[in-house]
């Protein structure tokens, strides 16, 4: 029988996503193995995902004004730099040459950065989850052939994002297998309705949790007046807003109270509906009802999402929920990224100009026009993000690796 040790290890994460990605796996995993010491190090941002872990959260922990964007614009770099950011970067490499000698492996959530990282400082075997890229987006984010060395060269397991980047590693050496995407298990589903009766047209909305949210609020003020007007001759169309922990209620009231004099009026939750918070009144008609928590169940109630979100508009269509989105002004939902994420959803996210009747448009004829469109995106949706369970199915091989692995 081999003899018990004490498991430890050090989860790097660079990206609010990859954040969420790795506390879903570390949930399953302390149920797997109980003899186990994990501690997380997030290299962007706060790493508030991992709070309600009560796990050891390492490292400054600071927001950027990029929020990790860097690579989309050099502006967002020097703003970055200009911020700090050497200095916390500086304070992270010291945290990971300080963990060399207390940890036993890394999970790396997030791009080939982090493994460079861990190579280099910790020196421990290093399990790889790449959160960023596929070969479904040949020539804009598939891994290039140094990157495929550095992981072959560096790591002990690789689980990518999907089959068809899963077999490009494997033939090119790298020791990689396919069991999922962990982003979907990142959703709670409770099957809460919002008070909204089957059958009704729901629109949800993702207004981005980053900065730049604020600016396009009034484009979404403004498609959601125009889809009320359009499709009401059809019956109401209900709207759900899924508020971020980082976005200001009051700032959104002040800008849509701009906008045409859209109201707040407080709502008054029931035991089971916690996560109604309040709902926006437009003196035109339209109500939107803005929600806290209830993620998934807001995505699940949706027949349609207007999406300005990285990971959301991604589980969107991993639930078959058809996206429409249009270029943001900021760092993360620019015209490229918005291509990109297209071309890895096979389709199903829909980009149209930055206007309210665009995005209307866009929104009334998915609605109303295209069930077999529909269909299309249930099963592409099924294909390119997986479905529910890879967060236990990836513990599971980490329980193995670590496992076999005998104490120094």
């Amino acid at each position: 029988m081999m003899k018990r040790f004490r498991k430890r290890i050090l989860f790097l994460s660079n990206g609010y996503a990859e954040d969420l990605i790795a506390a879903a796996i570390i949930e399953k995993l302390v149920n797997e193995v109980p003899q186990i010491e994990i501690k997380a190090l997030p290299l962007v941002g706060e790493g508030k995902a991992y709070e309600p872990l009560r796990i050891l959260i390492l490292g400054p922990r600071k927001l950027t004004p990029s929020g990790g964007f860097v690579g989309l614009n050099p502006f967002y770099l020097a703003r970055d730099i200009v911020s700090g950011w050497l200095g916390r970067f500086k304070e992270e490499i010291r945290v990971l040459r300080s963990e060399r000698d207390l940890v036993d492996m890394v999970v790396c959530v997030g791009d080939v950065f982090l493994i460079l990282l861990s190579s280099l400082f910790v020196k421990k075997p290093i399990i790889f989850l790449p959160t960023a890229k596929s070969d479904h987006v040949k020539g804009l984010k598939e891994h290039y052939r140094i990157e495929k060395w550095l992981i072959k060269r560096s790591c002990q397991l690789v689980l990518p994002r999907d089959k068809l980047t899963t077999r490009s590693l494997q033939d090119f050496g790298v020791r990689a297998t396919y069991v999922g995407n962990v982003m979907m298990d990142c959703l709670k589903i409770t099957d809460e309705d919002f008070r909204i009766e089957k059958n009704r047209y729901v629109v949800g909305i993702l207004p981005g949790s980053k900065r730049d949210a604020y600016d396009n609020f009034p484009i979404i003020l403004d498609a959601v007046t125009s889809i009320e007007k359009r499709v009401s001759f059809s019956g109401r169309v209900h709207f759900l807003l899924a508020l971020p922990a980082s976005l200001s209620l009051e700032k959104l009231r002040s800008i849509a109270s701009r906008e045409h004099g859209w109201k707040i009026t407080e709502a008054v939750p029931s035991r089971q509906e916690s996560s109604l918070i309040v709902y926006l009144v437009s003196p035109q008609g339209p109500i939107i009802k803005i929600i806290s928590g209830k993620f998934g169940d807001l995505m699940s109630r949706s027949q349609v999402i207007i999406g300005l979100s990285g990971m959301g508009n991604e589980q969107a269509v991993g639930l078959g929920k058809p996206v429409v989105s249009f270029p943001g002004r900021g760092p993360q939902v620019t015209e490229k990224f918005l291509r990109i994420q297209r071309t890895l959803l096979g389709g199903a996210i829909y980009i149209v100009d930055r206007n309210g009747e665009a995005v209307a448009d866009k929104v009334c004829s998915l609605l109303l026009k295209n069930p077999r469109q529909l269909e299309e995106i249930v099963k592409m949706g099924k294909e390119r993000m997986g479905g529910f369970g890879a967060a236990e199915r990836v513990a599971k091989l980490i329980k193995k690796e670590i496992l076999a692995r005998r104490p120094p």
